[in-house]
């Protein structure tokens, strides 16, 4: 079962007072609240910990309390585990199939409660995230529960003879482009909209990238380092995914 956001609220705040270095208000908003102390803080990146170990949710839940990755919180999975399967699976590299598991497993689901079950052969009638493998530019139909049902409402590259042709330059080049785009496109699936759609973008940074659709809450500062931002000057990230991605899944689907 997914938590409430009024149970996520209650964890961040916790959370926050186990590690803040400041006294916590017992109010969640108001002039003593936290909201109030971190409206008055210069940079929002003062509440992440300095040693991720040490914390693996940061209290910025609160949608109108900072700079906040950036989710389409209506659009977040209310229901877990969340089933995927395959639409084309016979017609695809089994290895490749097991790899985008392995991304999902090592990025979203091993920083929060997620877990992503299935992975077989799609049905007329299956529900969950429904991937088609086709060599075209990876996308998903829209974010989170949005794509539950939906036919062809992921697509994965796995050749990349079409679309990014850099991709199969060599066999391992190819799988770190399948691992990073899986993992990126899972952010969309599980509600995440691309980092540069923010309107807190630096536009000497990321001008004229926006794509697709955008979120409705800032969960975190503005991260140049994100898996979903295409302004980020490794490619994917590595699929690995940034301190502050961790926190907002950990944040909206609480952690593990």
């Amino acid at each position: 079962m997914m938590w409430s956001a009024w149970r996520r609220r209650v964890l961040a705040w916790s959370l926050f007072c186990a590690s803040a270095t400041v006294m916590c208000s017992s109010s969640f908003a108001g002039d003593q609240g936290l909201g109030s102390y971190l409206s008055r803080q210069n940079s929002a990146a003062r509440i992440g910990p300095s040693d991720p170990r040490d914390q693996k949710v940061v209290a910025g839940v609160f949608e109108d309390v900072l700079n906040y990755a950036f989710p389409s919180m209506a659009d977040a999975w209310e229901i877990n585990p969340i089933h995927v399967c395959w639409e084309n699976m016979d017609k695809a590299d089994s290895n490749l199939l097991e790899l985008v598991r392995t991304a999902v497993e090592e990025s979203w689901s091993r920083y929060s409660r997620l877990d992503f079950i299935g992975w077989e052969q799609c049905s007329p009638t299956t529900q969950g995230i429904r991937i088609v493998v086709k060599d075209d530019g990876p996308r998903t139909l829209g974010l989170g529960k949005r794509l539950d049902g939906v036919h062809d409402g992921m697509l994965l590259n796995f050749t990349f003879l079409k679309w990014s042709e850099s991709c199969s330059e060599s066999e391992d080049t190819r799988k770190d482009c399948v691992y990073s785009i899986a993992v990126h496109e899972f952010g969309h699936a599980i509600g995440f909209a691309h980092e540069q759609n923010r309107p807190d973008t630096p536009s000497d940074e990321c001008y004229g990238r926006a794509q697709g659709t955008s979120g409705d809450t800032l969960l975190t500062p503005w991260d140049l380092h994100s898996v979903m931002n295409y302004c980020n000057p490794v490619y994917g990230n590595d699929g690995k995914l940034s301190e502050f991605d961790q926190y907002a899944v950990s944040a909206v689907y609480g952690p593990r």
